[in-house]
């Protein structure tokens, strides 16, 4: 008897042991493998999003986010060249290039079905330039007729900007002089539309965000509707059923997570939590290069990253200072040391090529120089330089390793001690905005032509975070407006960096090329530099 009942527990055991092992031979589900059986996208995308107002942002990592919630009059194409209809499905300009006159498609609707308008273009676009809202990106809008007046008080009247609606499918938009960047400009986060009703609601139409951008609320034109958002862990986007090419998009979501850690962002990668990485470690670079080519993209990008100093304030109001800072920067080495294959050593402002502008080098290595500049400032090897603070965004990754290695060069060539001021992005964003600095490590990507990235040292630009007030380089940077050949306009803009090299409000630093990984499920992710992404053209394939 005690045989018989010994036996059927050790049979039972045996077949308990088989599922086991079967089990653990089997590799459990990852959000990959969920998302491509649903078709819901998995993207790591660097920081948490300060907001998701189009017309207040300044982050290239929440402009993707919008990007899948909204649509201008106009996109880019692929290449990041071209631009190609969006919600306008054609558009003319005027012989005296002035005026513009779009033609919005048939049908658009918002994400609640009510009709989209060119009088909602309009409003929105009027947003840009409300002197409450504080949108550093309003520079945009200046060509347009009356948009500065309005932005600086001189007109309180709306209808005096050069945007009107002539029924609810055309929109025309007047400009004060030719501006061969305007179309580029309309394809940006600020001219996104935005839905009033729901602003208004709130009082948002003035001020930045609100109730309005959040789940539940938010009304969009774009691919995707805002489904959920859960503060540093995720932002989902799902299909918007009333995007006007809706039957399009095959994605069902797109699920946003956001990682301050670049290295965590890869191992997420490699787990299967994530399709796609916002970046990836340099020294990772080269394993992928050998291992996993189909994964990796190396991306040229136009974007700069570069020190600014805080012209408003000594010891940085004198631009000797200034200089021998950036004197003091070997770029090469700094380059080689922080970003390898990632980074490009920025010698002018504008990445050459932009636009066809190959910029004058104005920004070399020479420490004698620099030593000899700060000693006539009145710091000889750095004696009596003030407590000075290095801001910047975050304590991870790149960020990290180039502001220790700047550290390290202002300490070796100027005799100078900086110490690091690591803060977290919302805050970083504050303090950037409201000049609450010394000197602070920032990149800023641009549309492909110099005006955007150099308008940053314009006098009362919204978005000149140094405090440049130079009347020379003010008048060398709108005489490029009056130029309509296009090879005088380039050769103007050489004129326009000539002077931040002298002056100095923003030393370049390196070009960014971004490394991300993709993984081979997703099919239609571009592999070129503009960022642009069609999201109609995504999908997974398991």
């Amino acid at each position: 008897m005690g045989t018989i009942l010994w036996a059927v527990p050790r049979r039972l055991l045996f077949l308990l042991a088989g599922i086991l092992a079967v089990a653990g031979c089997s590799r459990s589900s990852t959000a990959v493998d969920d998302g491509n059986r649903r078709q819901v996208l998995h993207i790591g995308n660097k920081d948490e999003p300060a907001d998701l107002d189009p017309q207040a942002n300044e982050a290239a990592s929440t402009s993707r986010i919008l990007h899948t919630l909204f649509e201008g009059l106009v996109e880019y194409s692929e290449d990041g060249q071209d631009l190609v209809p969006g919600a306008a499905a054609s558009w003319t300009v005027s012989a005296d290039g002035r005026t513009y006159t779009f033609r919005l498609r048939d049908h658009l609707r918002w994400s609640n079905g009510a009709p989209l308008t060119a009088d909602d273009f309009r409003d929105s676009f009027r947003r840009i330039v409300d002197p409450e809202l504080g949108c550093e990106n309003a520079g945009y809008a200046f060509p347009i007729t009356g948009a500065r007046d309005f932005l600086d008080g001189r007109s309180k009247d709306p209808a005096t900007i050069g945007i009107r609606s002539d029924g609810p499918q055309v929109l025309v938009i007047t400009l004060d002089h030719p501006a061969p960047y305007i179309l580029k400009v309309l394809a940006s986060d600020p001219f996104y539309p935005v839905y009033m009703p729901s602003l208004d609601a709130s009082g948002g139409r003035h001020q930045r965000a609100g109730p309005w951008a959040l789940p539940g609320a938010l009304v969009s034109n774009g691919p995707f509707i805002l489904a959920a958002w859960k503060p540093n862990v995720l932002v989902r986007v799902a299909h918007n059923p009333n995007f006007w090419d809706a039957d399009r998009v095959r994605l069902k979501e797109v699920v946003f997570h956001p990682t301050d850690d670049e290295a965590g962002e890869e191992r997420d990668f490699r787990a299967g939590q994530l399709h796609v990485t916002y970046r990836l470690p340099e020294t990772k670079v080269a394993i992928y290069e050998a291992g996993h080519p189909g994964e990796l993209r190396l991306i040229p990008i136009r974007r700069t990253n570069f020190v600014t100093f805080n012209a408003t304030q000594p010891p940085f109001s004198d631009p000797r200072v200034r200089r021998a800072f950036s004197l003091a920067i070997d770029r090469e080495k700094l380059v080689h040391a922080a970003l390898g294959k990632l980074g490009t050593p920025a010698h002018a402002w504008v990445r050459p090529g932009t636009g066809g502008f190959y910029p004058t080098q104005r920004f070399p290595y020479d420490p004698a120089e620099a030593a000899q500049l700060l000693a006539e400032a009145g710091f000889p090897k750095g004696a009596g330089f003030p407590a000075t603070e290095l801001t910047l965004n975050g304590n991870t990754g790149v960020t990290l390793s180039v502001a220790e290695i700047l550290q390290q060069m202002w300490a070796q060539n100027l005799g100078i001690q900086v110490t690091l001021r690591p803060l977290e992005f919302k805050v970083y964003l504050s303090v950037d905005r409201e000049k609450q600095y010394q000197v602070v490590l920032e990149g800023f990507s641009y549309y492909p032509d110099p005006h955007d990235l150099l308008e940053l040292g314009v006098g009362g630009d919204p978005n000149n975070d140094a405090g440049a007030a130079d009347p020379a380089y003010d008048a060398a940077f709108y005489a490029t407006d009056g130029i309509r050949d296009p090879g005088r306009r380039l050769q103007a803009f050489d004129a326009v960096e000539a002077i931040n090299g002298e002056q100095v409000f923003y030393a370049p630093l390196y070009y960014s090329n971004q490394g991300i990984l993709v993984s081979p499920s997703v099919r239609g992710w571009p592999d070129r530099g503009s960022g642009a992404i069609n999201w109609r053209d995504i999908f997974l394939e398991p």
